[in-house]
């Protein structure tokens, strides 16, 4: 496995899949929309170079693909969700060394996050420079566990972050703090290597130490060094580390920021104030562009994986399941048994906050085929009979069409926001299956044919 970002950069460099951009590009909007335009067409990893006004250079879209985030776990992109699900149950805990490459450079006083780290401004009418990037770690102030996760912070001032913490486990750990008045201390890292990135946008139960979901991806323990002006632990091959707290009851406009739906979107979030920043002698700094395809391959690809094995243990019938636009749209493919079935998955999925539409398959239809998928739609579907509209239920802060946010206002403080939700039952019916025939050829002619395609493929790509 690869000991830090670096290694896993070379490696790219090697395989073709990382292009260095040479010009000098500015972190305020020019960096995103370039690394933007690549996702939606070569779809590669970025390094710039040279960035304007810092000596830092920038690495985006390392995720972007599956096929790289199988290269950094060191298999094929098939055994994904195996290895994921595998290693999930034999954790591996991490172990703490007394000293590592992120603690090369300490700022212990006047701290200024612009002047040491080039964060990207991303859209036209964001308020100001963001992370979201960064890992966000804490521990439970009752029981000292650690949690950790992607939210998106605001650089205010040189010293002065809004946080949006609307998920838990450290939406939790603020209500705790909160309740007793005191800081919540947290560390926002940058920078890591690919398994442990990976790892912090995975859906953990509570009190599971997502640091050891990646000791036992990578096949060893994840090492973490302690941080000079808090009481927590930080992977000791970081690039960046910020180290703060969260003042308790404090809530300012954060906002607006162009989200992950592709709309702008604010709130009034808690603020932090970071106290130290460390980092390595000759830092890169990471970054990910809201609304661009590796979120999309992060985001979606854990949601796949945690559903298909929850729904699985209660439809043994469900083959695959397929989410998209963060989750919000969602393609189960399914051997019918009963015409039940069908609406049992939709009922199901359309419980979880997340999840807006469901659309049904049967087996002959790739889930991950939009072309696919809505031939079946057009073809298998009569609306006044297969299509379900579900009001009145729980749904995702930041989609823009839901109705207006609201705060639940117990122990824990949890964001909500009402919508109503699509089924639609794509499958062929029971009693008239043979109708539904898909034309096809046999598998010994696609398995005589492929070798002739990939050749011309291949050549296409060279």
């Amino acid at each position: 496995m690869f000991a830090d970002i670096r290694e896993f950069i070379r490696k790219l460099e090697e395989q073709g899949e990382l292009i260095h951009i040479k010009e000098r590009l500015s972190p305020k909007f020019e960096i995103s929309t370039v690394i933007k335009h690549f996702t939606r067409t070569k779809n590669v990893a970025l390094f710039f170079d040279h960035v304007e006004g810092y000596k830092i250079p920038i690495v985006g879209n390392l995720l972007g693909a599956k096929k790289r985030l199988a290269l950094a776990l060191g298999i094929s992109e098939s055994e994904i969700v195996e290895r994921f699900l595998s290693c999930k149950e034999k954790r591996i805990k991490p172990v703490v060394i007394k000293d590592g490459p992120v603690k090369e450079v300490e700022l212990l006083n006047h701290v200024d996050i612009m002047r040491t780290i080039p964060v990207l401004t991303h859209h036209e009418k964001d308020s100001s420079p963001y992370f979201t990037c960064a890992i966000t770690m804490a521990k439970d102030p009752e029981t000292g566990a650690r949690g950790m996760g992607i939210h998106r912070i605001q650089v205010k001032d040189r010293n002065t972050v809004g946080i949006f913490l609307a998920t838990p486990p450290l939406s939790h750990f603020l209500a705790k703090s909160e309740a007793k008045g005191v800081p919540l201390e947290i560390a926002v890292v940058i920078g890591v290597d690919p398994i442990t990135f990976f790892s912090s946008v995975v859906r953990a139960p509570f009190g599971i130490d997502k640091l050891e979901i990646a000791g036992s991806l990578a096949g060893r323990p994840i090492e973490i060094v302690k941080c000079r002006t808090i009481d927590l632990e930080v992977p000791a091959c970081s690039e960046f580390v910020l180290e703060g707290h969260i003042l308790p009851g404090e809530r300012q406009e954060e906002g607006p920021f162009g989200e992950s739906t592709g709309y702008y979107f604010s709130y009034r979030s808690p603020v932090a104030e970071i106290t130290a920043i460390s980092h390595r002698r000759d830092p890169i700094y990471q970054v990910l562009v809201p609304f661009a395809r590796e979120e999309t391959v992060l985001v979606d690809l854990c949601s796949e994986m945690e559903h298909l094995k929850e729904m699985q243990k209660l439809y043994p019938f469900v083959r695959k399941i397929h989410l998209s636009n963060l989750g919000l749209i969602a393609v189960a493919q399914i051997r019918k048994e009963s015409e039940a079935d069908s609406r049992n998955i939709i009922d199901h999925l359309l419980s979880n906050p997340f999840i807006k539409i469901v659309i049904v398959v049967d087996e002959d239809i790739d889930p991950y085929d939009y072309q696919d998928v809505n031939w079946a739609v057009s073809t298998r579907v009569q609306p006044e009979r297969d299509i379900v509209i579900e009001g009145n239920m729980e749904g995702l802060v930041i989609d823009p069409s839901t109705s207006e946010q609201k705060i639940l206002v117990d122990f824990f403080s949890t964001l909500i926001t009402k919508t109503s939700k699509l089924g639609i039952d794509a499958t062929k019916p029971l009693e008239d299956y043979e109708r539904y025939e898909k034309i096809d050829v046999s598998e010994e002619i696609k398995s005589k044919v492929r070798p002739v395609i990939d050749r011309y493929l291949h050549a296409q790509t060279q």
